[in-house]
């Protein structure tokens, strides 16, 4: 099974329908089985979700979070899951300090996969406010894992692989990155569309995690050059590949 994210950036930016178009091409290229995105959109009665999702071939479900505003005060961001299977649950959970964490279930069986994205908190002296957020998203992991359902979490953790604030999520889930000669950097300075000194750049803050026993076969980056020969947004996609029974 192939699981994807990507912070999507939202409508920033002057080009954003041209980075739009990008965007479906690249995961159309890519293929997954589940999409978690960040910092999609919903405004003037259409959201970004659904309209990857329709052509693409996916169900999609959205909910608002707390993100960065959109220059356009009737445009919301927030989170989005797009699936190949059939949803059979989809909730919305409020997590430590307000943020939120979407989640969608597909049956395998007797048994349930749970696909969870979420955003932590991106400002850089919100060290305390992450860690209470990757706490509560650990503690939903292991409430999920109790019965006995296999989990996979998905998102913009704004938080490298080696930050205390992650502590509590990977304590109870691997991360699926396979270290490579290059260590997976999803917010780089080399993307044009990054500020200058932005404390996060040159880091992996995007993630796949999921339970003991789901072993990640394959790890890449994706969302490079799509538009146009600019990358689609400011983070790179992380693709993974994971055998689900």
């Amino acid at each position: 099974m192939r699981f994807m994210t990507w912070n999507v950036w939202g409508r920033f930016g002057d080009r954003w329908p041209r980075r739009q178009r990008a965007i479906a091409e690249t995961v159309r290229a890519q293929r997954p089985d589940f999409l978690a995105l960040q910092e999609t959109w919903r405004g003037n009665g259409q959201l970004q979700a659904d309209q990857l999702g329709f052509e693409l071939g996916m169900s999609a479900v959205f909910a608002p979070s707390r993100m960065p505003r959109d220059p356009d005060p009737d445009v919301r961001l927030g989170l989005g899951i797009l699936s190949r299977f059939p949803l059979r649950a989809v909730e919305q959970h409020t997590l430590s300090t307000g943020t939120v964490a979407l989640r969608a279930e597909i049956r395998l069986g007797e048994a349930g996969l749970h696909f969870i994205t979420s955003c932590l908190d991106w400002e850089e002296n919100h060290q305390r406010e992450r860690f209470e957020q990757a706490s509560s998203l650990a503690s939903l992991v292991s409430e999920l894992r109790a019965r006995g359902d296999d989990v996979v979490v998905a998102g913009d953790l704004n938080a490298p692989p080696d930050c205390p604030e992650l502590e509590p999520l990977l304590a109870v889930l691997d991360d699926c990155w396979q270290r490579q000669v290059y260590d997976g950097v999803t917010y780089s300075s080399c993307n044009p569309y990054l500020g200058n000194g932005e404390w996060l750049e040159d880091h992996r803050i995007d993630y796949i995690l999921a339970n003991d026993g789901l072993v990640a076969t394959d790890s890449r980056l994706a969302g490079f050059d799509e538009d146009h020969g600019r990358p689609p947004s400011d983070h790179y996609a992380v693709v993974t590949d994971v055998p689900v029974a």
